[in-house]
């Protein structure tokens, strides 16, 4: 079996980190607590992270790191703007019920970092590389459509944040999957009000 990367090994111990916080909260997650759940030792996560707040750090940036491109390649060429925002909705939350634990872990880790000095600065580095990679596939989004948004592309990905973030909040309060698919399928003409795009 080849030997892992160092990246590997930093990606393995930030997911099974991000699974102990979900289930034990930061008062449970130990270096001890998190290799274990990694299934590496000690030495492994010494040798790629200088300290656990730089993994947790990490982890919190990685809980954020699931919005993709990839449903606006699969979409057929001549589905609607309505479909098209709707598949990417679809595929989001998809992805999301696959690892609903990275969303409780990141809420964990965002009342931990408002109270650690030396990582306050943390949540607002996170929250604007969400927004980035938000307004990337915003661009993405009205090239495939052919738009120009009249709606600045920060307002405009600060609104589909904020709806993700109510749609995964209310889930993890309920478990009520139905209820967050209507969610969503009334976020669907608002996102495309606020688009207000021409040149269609």
């Amino acid at each position: 079996m080849p030997r892992k990367s160092a990246a590997e090994r930093r990606t393995e111990i930030v997911e099974a980190g991000l699974r102990v916080i979900a289930r034990e909260g930061m008062h449970g997650a130990s270096v001890r607590a998190i290799v274990a759940e990694a299934g590496v030792p000690l030495a492994t996560f010494h040798y790629v992270f200088g300290s656990r707040d730089e993994m947790i750090g990490e982890a919190y940036a990685h809980s954020a790191g699931f919005v993709s491109e990839a449903p606006l390649e699969l979409m057929p060429r001549d589905a609607s703007p309505e479909q098209v925002v709707r598949s990417l909705l679809d595929a989001w939350f998809e992805r999301f019920l696959e690892h609903p634990e990275w969303e409780l872990a990141a809420i964990e880790i965002m009342a931990y970092c408002r109270r650690t000095p030396s990582l306050a600065h943390l949540h607002q580095e996170v929250q604007e590389r969400y927004l980035t990679v938000v307004e990337r596939l915003l661009g993405a989004l009205e090239a495939r459509l052919g738009i120009v948004s009249a709606t600045p592309a920060r307002e405009l990905a600060t609104l589909v944040v904020q709806i993700a973030d109510g749609v995964t909040y209310s889930w993890l309060r309920t478990g009520d999957t139905a209820a967050a698919r209507r969610m969503l399928d009334a976020a669907v003409p608002m996102l495309l009000a606020a688009v207000d795009a021409h040149g269609r």
